[in-house]
């Protein structure tokens, strides 16, 4: 059965209704999807499913999970259908037996495909995505009947997941248009319903209490690395979790900047090479402005290049940065190489490294398979990493911590492609430990004045993160 004809049927099964409904989250809403109905239709479910196994037919998975209840008879007709596996997340915990979330058999590591009947704000379909993911399954893919088009399908892809769904509500109410089952009234209504109800990121995040709690004190305890316990020490003396980034072309202009965040920050981020009249003297003034204000030198200069030259890079004159880096950024495009070339150098007992899982430019291509595979990387090299450069929620693992660019005191981007959060969000939403302000900072008539107002936004967001503050 083609789409058109399917979306016919569904409206005379009563599966499509028009009228005035009152959704899960309270909102009155002139349309109603109740995929429910289906299952007393065993034909048209049958249709449903071999439309949903167009969209996944040629993805690579090992396993079909339907959230709870609707699409449960939905990924058991492709189950049964295509012999694909199927697993089943609970609604709630059983009291007896196993005790089990998710159902199914299934080994760590394996991948699922989640199908949902509708996606609108999200909410559901992350719930059941981080069920998922904590029992060791990895999700790349999340496939739907229907698009509500409020939001659901962009929180979802800014989460870093692909998601594919049969229909947009805009397809269907124009089929029935089309075919004189819905007015032109309720047509109207219904497309200015989808328009002034969307239900972004922002709000997902605000209404569900998800990002890991984790305080600083709890890092420190899971924590294996001396610098990160160092960094931490800082940070909790201070009370500050902003690392200025230092992104300008001069010696004076670095130590003028430095003098001027030094009492506000626990990092001072460098790009050394961009220096123009970089010597050893430098150093030794930044050195001395790290130890009378307390904060760590943070060089970003990203080592990606094969091992032997990434030693050289770390180690070699005129920048020496070995000698007094105390911490510096890795890219893991080569896989671990990277890590074991600098840890090869003897030299990472003084310098800590943080790996580079996500970039904060708008059409980066760290994807979520590249985040995934950098965070098993730093996982595995925790002693001497302290931790990730990252957009999204936070790595529940509270042995690392994440550090995020792009945080401007309001929201927005640039000419170049640099999308900015502010601290509010990167803290209370994403789950940050430290934000990088570059130019927030450094081009503002007075860094000093502005990098206290960053410190003080930033501890407060920290503090409400764990409830301390209201």
């Amino acid at each position: 059965m083609d789409k058109e004809k399917l979306v016919l049927q569904l409206f005379d099964l009563g599966v499509l209704q028009f009228g005035q409904f009152t959704l899960k989250s309270g909102l009155s809403s002139p349309f109603y999807l109740d995929f429910r109905r289906v299952v007393a239709y065993p034909e048209t479910l049958k249709h449903i499913s071999d439309q949903l196994w167009e969209l996944i037919k040629e993805l690579d998975f090992d396993h079909l999970c339907g959230v709870p209840y609707a699409a449960l008879s939905l990924s058991s007709a492709i189950s049964m259908r295509h012999n694909k596996p199927m697993i089943v997340k609970r609604k709630e915990v059983k009291k007896h037996g196993t005790k089990k979330m998710v159902e199914g058999i299934y080994e760590e590591g394996e991948k699922a495909v989640v199908i949902d009947d509708v996606i609108s704000s999200g909410i559901s379909m992350i719930e059941t995505l981080e069920v998922i993911e904590d029992e060791g399954l990895e999700v790349d893919y999340v496939i739907a009947i229907v698009d509500r088009m409020q939001g659901g399908v962009s929180t979802l892809e800014k989460q870093g997941y692909e998601v594919k769904s049969v229909y947009t509500i805009e397809e269907i109410l124009n089929i029935l248009h089309k075919n004189n089952k819905v007015d032109d009234h309720t047509y109207k209504l219904t497309l200015e319903f989808i328009h002034n109800n969307q239900i972004g990121y922002d709000k997902l995040r605000l209404q569900r209490n998800v990002v890991p709690k984790l305080s600083y004190s709890t890092i420190k305890i899971n924590t294996a690395n001396e610098i990160t316990k160092r960094l931490l020490t800082i940070i909790e003396s201070k009370q500050t979790n902003l690392c200025c980034s230092a992104d300008v072309n001069t010696k004076k202009e670095l130590l003028e900047l430095a003098e001027q965040v030094g009492p506000y920050i626990c990092m001072l981020k460098t790009h050394i090479d961009t220096v123009a009249d970089f010597d050893s003297e430098l150093i030794v003034k930044l050195k001395s402005l790290s130890q009378k204000y307390n904060f760590l030198l943070f060089e970003d200069r990203k080592f990606a290049d094969i091992g032997h030259i990434a030693k050289q890079q770390f180690t070699s004159a005129p920048l020496n940065i070995a000698d007094w880096a105390d911490i510096v950024t890795v890219h893991v495009v080569a896989g671990s190489s990277s890590i074991d070339a600098l840890r090869s150098t003897e030299q990472l007992d003084t310098t800590g490294l943080i790996v580079v899982a996500q970039m904060s430019t708008e059409d980066t291509l760290t994807s979520r398979d590249y985040t995934k595979e950098a965070l098993k990387i730093a996982q595995k090299h925790q002693d001497v990493v302290v931790g990730i450069v990252g957009q999204n929620k936070r790595p529940r693992d509270a042995g690392l911590m994440m550090f995020t660019p792009g945080i401007k005191l309001e929201a927005g981007g640039d000419a170049h492609g640099q999308v900015y959060n502010t601290p509010q969000e990167a803290f209370e939403m994403r789950g940050i430990d430290v934000m990088i302000v570059g130019r927030g900072i450094y081009q503002s008539e007075n860094p000093a004045k502005k990098s206290a107002e960053y410190k003080q936004v930033g501890w407060k967001s920290y503090l409400k993160r764990l409830g301390l503050e209201e």
